[in-house]
C-alpha cells in the first residue's frame, strides 16, 4: 500500500492549488496518510500550554498530509472519500485537550472570566483513554475520527484551519469516521485531496476549540464520480453508518449552517425519491437529525442527516 509518512515535507498548512503533489494514486486503490498532531507537536509536558489563540496561529497549527492527486480527477467531478481505518497515536506520542485563553465557546460576553491555559495529556493509541475528572480520572473509550479533510481550491488559498463548501476544511464532524464516504467537490486537477486533524474525542460543537488531538494514520480510497451525477446538489456530504447527510460551515452563525445543511439534505431527498420539494421537506421534518460539528468564534459547522433507508423507500 502506497504510504505518506508524517515527515515535515509531506505536511502544509495553506490549502493551495500549486502545491506539488506528494503522491499519486488511481480511483479505487487504497493508500495511507500518517498525520502531524494538531499543535504541529508544539505543545509537551515541559511546554504544555499556548499563551492565547494568537500564539496558535503563529506555531502554524493543523498541519495536514498531502496533497495527494487523484488520475482523471477534474473540475465539475465529485470525489469519493472512502475512509477504511483510523489508527491513533501510532507514533507512540500522548494526546492532549487543552484550554487556550481567549478560544472556545465561552471566550465571549457569556462568560467574563478570564481563565488560565489548562492542558491534559494522555495516551490515545487503544480503545480507551482517561479523562481527568477532579483528582482521580475514569476512563472513556475513543472515538477516532478526523478532523480536516481538504481539496484545493481553483484560484484560492486558505489555512487548513478555515473550512467552506468549495474545500471542506476544518469541519470537526465526528462522523468522518472509519466506514464513512466523504463527498467532496473537484475543483482542480487531481483534486489535490489532502486531510489530518485527528480527533481521539469530541463533544458536539467542540466547546474548547480543541478535541482529543492525536497524529495517526489514516487508511482510505477514493472514486470518482463523474459531473452531472444527480446524487449531489451542493454541499459536501457524510455518508455511511447507516446515514445520508450533508455539511455546511458558515462564518459566526450557527443558525445558517444548519438551515444550509437541511436545504441540501431535503434536495438531495427530492432528487432521489423524484418527489416534489414539499414532500422531500416534510420528510425531513420527520426524520432529519442535526448535529453541531464546531461552534466557535468564525467557525460554525452543522451536520443534517436521514437513515439511509429513507433514500431507498420508492
Amino acid at each position: 500500500m502506497k504510504t505518506l509518512s508524517r515527515v515535515r515535507e509531506n505536511a502544509h498548512f495553506y490549502i493551495d492549488a500549486q502545491n506539488e503533489p506528494r503522491l499519486r494514486v488511481e480511483p479505487g486503490e487504497s493508500f495511507c496518510l500518517e498525520t502531524i498532531r494538531a499543535d504541529n507537536m508544539f505543545l509537551s509536558r515541559d511546554r504544555p500550554f499556548f499563551r492565547d489563540h494568537r500564539e496558535v496561529m503563529e506555531v502554524l497549527a493543523n498541519p495536514v498530509t498531502g496533497p495527494v492527486y487523484v488520475e482523471g480527477a477534474e473540475p465539475g467531478d465529485r470525489l469519493e472519500v472512502l475512509i477504511e481505518d483510523i489508527r491513533l497515536g501510532d507514533s507512540g506520542n500522548e494526546g492532549y485537550y487543552t484550554y487556550v485563553p481567549g478560544q472556545g465557546l465561552f471566550a465571549n460576553r457569556f462568560v467574563s472570566e478570564v481563565f488560565p491555559p489548562d492542558t491534559c495529556f494522555c495516551k490515545v493509541s487503544g480503545d480507551t483513554f482517561q479523562l481527568r475528572c477532579g483528582s482521580g480520572k475514569f476512563e472513556l473509550k475513543t472515538e477516532p475520527f478526523i478532523g480536516t479533510i481538504c481539496v484545493a481550491m481553483k484560484g484560492k488559498v486558505s489555512l487548513s484551519y478555515d473550512a467552506n463548501r468549495e474545500m471542506v476544511g476544518n469541519v470537526d464532524c465526528p462522523n468522518i469516521k472509519k466506514g464513512s464516504a466523504v463527498i467532496m467537490p473537484v475543483n482542480v486537477p487531481g483534486a489535490l485531496l489532502s486531510l489530518g486533524d485527528l480527533h481521539a474525542k469530541q463533544g458536539d460543537g467542540e466547546l474548547l476549540g480543541c478535541a482529543l488531538e492525536s497524529d495517526g494514520a489514516v487508511n482510505l480510497s477514493v472514486n470518482l464520480i463523474k459531473k452531472g451525477d444527480p446524487r449531489f446538489y451542493e454541499l459536501p456530504q457524510v455518508n455511511g453508518d447507516g446515514r445520508v447527510g450533508s455539511i455546511c460551515t458558515v462564518p459566526n452563525n450557527i443558525e445558517a449552517a444548519v438551515k444550509g445543511a437541511v436545504y441540501d439534505v431535503i434536495k438531495r431527498l427530492e432528487a432521489a425519491l423524484k418527489i416534489p420539494f414539499m414532500e422531500a421537506y416534510m420528510i425531513a421534518g420527520l426524520c432529519i437529525k442535526i448535529q453541531i460539528c464546531q461552534m466557535i468564534t468564525g467557525a460554525c459547522t452543522a451536520y443534517a442527516y436521514v437513515d439511509n433507508p429513507i433514500f431507498h423507500a420508492v
